[in-house]
């Protein structure tokens, strides 16, 4: 189950595309083969930077997870990734640190290790991937790709991102106009399918994953607050 949700949630300019993405809160459910559960997902800035993070419960589990991270330089700068997990059968909670005196991003908790990093080379983690995938639709990017952090190793792994159509999406009772981005990585079958909303600074209305061990669905339910 993690490494699906892993992977539901750079090498150009990130500065201009992250204040074009505006701050906002809306619920989301995500369904897979071993879980459904609804939370709430919220980016926000301040005066330390920005925060995108996520925060779900049910019955048997619940799950947190939050990306804090700064622009300079006009690239990402990733700070801290943070995952608390507490199914009723297993705890799972992890920590990502980057260190930039150092240049090593370190992870303790359920996944620990320890490795290198290029600080010339932006690396985004699966949550604040996404608002890097938002700017660049939004400013009309159609093919790029991002350098992502594997949770599980700390390897940095590239990843090739598409648009692949241009549809509709129904949201609400009212219908959006989407751009169907599909990201895909040399020498794996698993391909992951975002849909975005033009009219809602392309927020994700929906984002599907599918590999050889199963199919999972993060869906956009409600916005409650844009802008």
């Amino acid at each position: 189950m993690m490494s699906r949700i892993f992977l539901l949630t750079a090498l150009i300019s990130f500065k201009v595309l992250a204040v074009e993405v505006p701050e906002y809160k809306a619920k989301y459910q995500f369904d897979s083969e071993e879980i459904s559960i609804t939370g709430i997902r919220e980016f926000t800035k301040n005066e330390n930077g920005y925060e995108l993070k996520f925060k779900a419960s049910n019955i048997v589990a619940s799950m947190y997870f939050s990306s804090l991270f700064d622009i300079e330089d006009n690239q990402i700068k990733s700070s801290k990734y943070n995952i608390k997990i507490r199914p009723k059968f297993l705890k799972r909670d992890q920590r990502v640190n980057f260190d930039y005196k150092t240049s090593v991003v370190s992870s303790v908790g359920r996944n620990e290790w320890q490795n290198k990093f290029e600080l010339n080379k932006a690396t985004v983690d699966p949550l604040n991937a996404q608002i890097m995938i938002r700017g660049n639709i939004k400013n009309g990017i159609n093919s790029f790709s991002l350098n992502l952090l594997n949770m599980r190793n700390g390897d940095i792994e590239k990843y090739d991102y598409v648009v692949t159509d241009r549809i509709k999406c129904s949201f609400a009772k009212s219908e959006y106009n989407c751009i169907v981005l599909e990201r895909i990585r040399e020498g794996s079958s698993r391909k992951t399918t975002y849909f975005l909303a033009e009219e809602l600074g392309f927020m994700f209305i929906k984002i599907t994953d599918e590999s050889d061990n199963g199919k999972s669905t993060l869906e956009l339910k409600e916005i409650l607050s844009f802008g």
